[in-house]
């Protein structure tokens, strides 16, 4: 079965959304936030306090811009994730260093591992205090990392 997200197949959600901001010609973040939102609903969704979740939508959207997403016209980034944090926010620094962790496999077979060994980084790489609990970031990079849907470094 595919990875799903409050009810929905991530991959399904982030593809639609890739390609109605390419259709659309955008790149910025509201647009983002607003397709993401319509892709949810048109694959199902119901609750919009689950479609416009901040953590989800924002981890997924750096790791589109950075060129971590397989098949879409943005090319492969790297940067350091204090910049990452910098530009793009908490919740995709999370996303770059779960992928970082899964790629190398170092990562911790429980999602809840994978989050510690995730705060621990977050906080020598970007000398900052990271959230207290996972809210879809790490589960974000963790789905399309498993469904063959990242661009590997």
């Amino acid at each position: 079965m595919a990875g799903v997200l409050f009810g929905i197949p991530l991959t399904r959600w982030v593809r639609g959304t890739i390609e109605k901001m390419d259709q659309a010609g955008r790149h910025n973040v509201q647009s983002w936030s607003d397709y993401w939102l319509k892709t949810y609903y048109e694959l199902g969704g119901l609750s919009k306090a689950s479609g416009s979740k901040p953590c989800p939508l924002h981890a997924a959207y750096g790791l589109w811009r950075l060129g971590r997403i397989k098949e879409t016209n943005i090319p492969y980034q790297q940067m350091a994730v204090n910049h990452v944090y910098q530009e793009y926010g908490n919740n995709a620094a999370y996303a770059i260093l779960a992928l970082d962790l899964l790629e190398n496999k170092q990562a911790a077979q429980s999602n809840a591992g994978l989050w510690r060994q995730v705060q621990d980084l977050f906080r020598i790489k970007v000398h900052q205090e990271p959230a207290i609990s996972q809210q879809g970031a790490v589960t974000v990079a963790q789905i399309l990392f498993k469904e063959v849907q990242i661009v590997t470094g």
